[in-house]
């Protein structure tokens, strides 16, 4: 017999090491390392005839840790199953309940918010039954893509060749990246041009826009001066009134800027994009290890911030009145909301767990800095500032328009100024302020030489991973738990690369998506998926059966399916391409068709002749101007499996291949090497060195061959508004 006398099983091991420091001698703790059992990888898996009755199977790779947990477990009388407090915390309870289950054994649910040794030992206090409603939500979720992955995608590979997968989530949230890429290409930019003036009054200068020209509006997408010739026209009136320009107006109000709610997962995403430069998974996985547990001093294990998957603002009060303490400790009382500011969560929220915020106030960033990473150290600030910040008076900005007028022409100046620092004292980065306008009074003013400047209006831009998510949140598909692993997965099929840090559809993905949407118009439509996710969260609350949500999914399906089946031949036929060339082997003609890789070259007489042979698609550049080393071929760019790639235009013949060039050099002092076009494992397309591994530079942004003119660097780096330097992170043009 052990000497311990209860068990408590969790998920990770990062979180058992924390919860070994709050827990006495006689709690053994084991780690499940997450899910121990899951639907068949195999075959289906789902008797769709017996209330769709899944059949679990336990993962291979977790054989040996349920072996270990089976004999732990034998010891003891009390198990506390202690998952992440959410369905699939719920479901892994559950599955290892029944595992494990023995005459004689209790099972008790431990669930906590926060990793403080409070928070566990409240819990171990008061613990509870396995949530069934939240273990059959996640039930339906798992099954309901698998009718939908499994079926469709067996559909998808008959016409387009095996690795092709649908999901339920995964094809909506290529569906929504594909129409927006449809909406940039099917945009027709708007020519415009801005007129603006620099005006001097009594040696104080600002600068003032072009607004109206004899009553109508202008500079302005669509508006007057939209052409050069007007554009000029305007500049040369503002010249010829040059002694006739006086300030005729002056207006100034003030607003209040509240902070923003703390936050929740897909805030904290798109915030740690664009505030740090994460990735929403490495975002998460910083998250994870912030909520598990830090080493503090004396080793003790301290979990920094509350659970990171939640879709709520909620506070709890507790939490309220200790960041209200800490902070008029620190500001006085002055600074302040004369109440506690509570935030109300978005419809559709599941309101299960508390918004994102540090575990304890009082353990300020600046004091974590010799226990955290530098990572994890910037990711906890953020969400620290957040937090704290939500309960400060707003802050106040006082914006004032200055109009200017002339010869039927009137400019407009807006400045601003901040009379109420409030919240932006911690967290300044919700305020935007414009320029700050000199005090000015009404009266003459004398205009400089005018600037002209041609714009054009702008396509939507694509989506980077964070702002995916927020419209997925927006239009309600997918759940914090499920955001990154569906970007993953589209990355991972070669459905979506990134170029830079946007997602683009490949031509895989739009072809794809393509014929989802036309063959299955219900199941991968975004109010269809969203209505599904509610019909989850309904069976949670208990407001709808397992069987019930199920059933109202696999009517449109099967009916979908049907349709779909009936179409084959003539969905292959039509992704077929004529190649105008013949056989070599036994001269059928040749055609394009999917595989499993992308499109190939194959023969129509298969299978009696089953010659075929990859499509290497020559990029529009065609001949790179370099000559193959080997044979002194022309060098094409062509694209291939993992994207770009130089080829000798010799093919077969000769086989050589490189990576694609840049035409700049390493900037690694005596390295020799060039910057080339390279991939990492997500796609993700990046610039490094070509004597890799002997030199490991590399930038994410493509080079461009300019030396800096302001710290000397030896190349600059084009990003998407402008060109910078990568060692003094100055913009040095557009």
């Amino acid at each position: 017999m052990s000497k311990k006398e209860y068990l408590v099983i969790i998920e990770s091991p990062a979180k058992a090491r924390s919860l070994r420091g709050y827990l006495g001698e006689d709690y053994e703790i084991v780690a499940s390392n997450g899910h121990i059992r899951d639907l068949p990888r195999n075959y289906l898996g789902v008797n769709e005839e017996d209330g769709f009755k899944p059949s679990y199977t336990i993962l291979p790779e977790k054989r040996r840790k349920v072996s270990e947990l089976k004999r732990i477990s034998r010891d003891y009388k009390r198990i506390y199953l202690a998952a992440d407090p959410d369905r699939e915390g719920e479901a892994i309870c559950w599955h290892l309940s029944q595992i494990l289950d023995r005459d004689g054994v209790v099972f008790n649910r431990l669930r906590f918010n926060a990793i403080t040794r409070e928070t566990v030992q409240g819990s171990l206090n008061r613990p509870s039954s396995i949530d069934m409603q939240l273990v059959d939500a996640q039930q339906a979720r798992r099954v309901m893509d698998r009718l939908v992955g499994y079926k469709v995608s067996s559909w998808l590979q008959r016409i387009m060749g095996k690795g092709k997968s649908a999901g339920r989530v995964q094809s909506v949230a290529l569906r929504m990246i594909q129409e927006r890429e449809d909406r940039i290409s099917d945009f027709v930019p708007v020519e415009y041009w801005v007129l603006e003036v620099v005006f001097n009054r009594e040696g104080r200068s600002f600068t003032a826009s072009l607004q109206r020209m004899d009553g109508v509006p202008c500079c302005r997408p669509g508006k007057s001066p939209c052409n050069r010739g007007e554009a000029e026209e305007a500049a040369a009136r503002v010249r010829a009134a040059a002694d006739r320009w006086a300030i005729s107006g002056i207006k100034s109000r003030t607003r209040a800027v509240k902070p923003p709610p703390p936050f929740i997962t897909s805030t904290l995403q798109q915030a740690a994009s664009s505030r740090l430069s994460f990735s929403p998974g490495r975002t998460m996985t910083l998250a994870q290890q912030l909520y598990e547990g830090i080493s503090m001093d004396m080793g003790e294990r301290k979990g920094l911030i509350t659970y990171m998957r939640t879709d709520s603002v909620r506070i709890s009060p507790e939490s309220l009145n200790s960041c209200r303490e800490y902070l008029e400790k620190k500001y006085g009382p002055g600074a302040l909301t004369p109440r506690a500011r509570r935030y109300r969560s978005s419809k559709g929220s599941q309101d299960a767990h508390e918004a994102i915020r540090p575990v304890d106030v009082n353990l300020e960033p600046d004091d974590l800095g010799s226990f955290l990473t530098p990572a994890q150290l910037s990711l906890y600030r953020l969400i620290w500032n957040r937090f704290t910040a939500t309960q400060l008076q707003d802050a106040k900005v006082t914006s004032t328009t200055v109009t200017i007028a002339g010869d039927g022409m009137e400019f407009e100046a807006t400045g601003e100024v901040m009379t109420q620092r409030g919240f932006s004292i911690i967290d300044p980065s919700f305020i935007k302020i414009t320029q700050e306008l000199p005090e000015l009074t009404k009266g003459a003013v004398v205009p400089a030489e005018p600037s002209l400047e041609q714009k054009h209006t702008s396509p939507p831009s694509r989506f980077n991973e964070a702002r995916l998510v927020a419209e997925m949140k927006k239009v309600g598909i997918g759940r914090p738990s499920t955001y990154v692993s569906t970007i993953q997965t589209l990355t991972k099929r070669q459905y979506v690369e990134m170029e830079g840090r946007f997602l683009k559809p490949t031509e895989l993905g739009t072809t794809t998506v393509r014929i989802l949407t036309r063959m299955f118009p219900h199941i991968f439509q975004i109010d269809f998926t969203a209505r599904m996710e509610d019909l989850l969260d309904s069976i949670a609350r208990g407001e709808e059966t397992y069987e019930s949500v199920l059933e109202q999914l696999s009517v449109p399906l099967e009916a979908s399916l049907a349709d779909a089946n009936r179409n084959t031949d003539r969905f292959r036929d039509e992704l077929e391409e004529d190649t105008g060339e013949q056989c070599p082997e036994c001269g059928s003609p040749m055609i394009i068709r999917w595989g499993r890789y992308g499109k190939f070259k194959a023969c129509t007489a298969f299978p009696s002749c089953r010659f075929s042979m990859p499509l290497e698609e020559e990029a529009e550049a065609g001949y790179s101007g370099r000559d193959c080393p080997l044979c002194g071929g022309r060098l094409l760019i062509k694209t291939g499996r993992f994207g770009r790639y130089l080829g000798c235009g010799n093919h077969p013949a000769c086989r050589h291949t490189e990576p694609v060039p840049t035409g700049v050099s390493c900037p690694e002092e005596g390295c020799g090497g060039e910057l080339v076009e390279k991939r990492t494992g997500k796609r993700r397309i990046f610039f490094g060195c070509s004597r890799y591994p002997a030199c490991k530079y590399a930038l994410w942004n493509r080079p461009v061959d300019i030396v800096c003119p302001r710290c000397g660097f030896p190349l600059l780096e084009q990003r998407k508004k402008g060109v910078w330097c990568p060692r003094c992170k100055k913009k040095i043009s557009d």
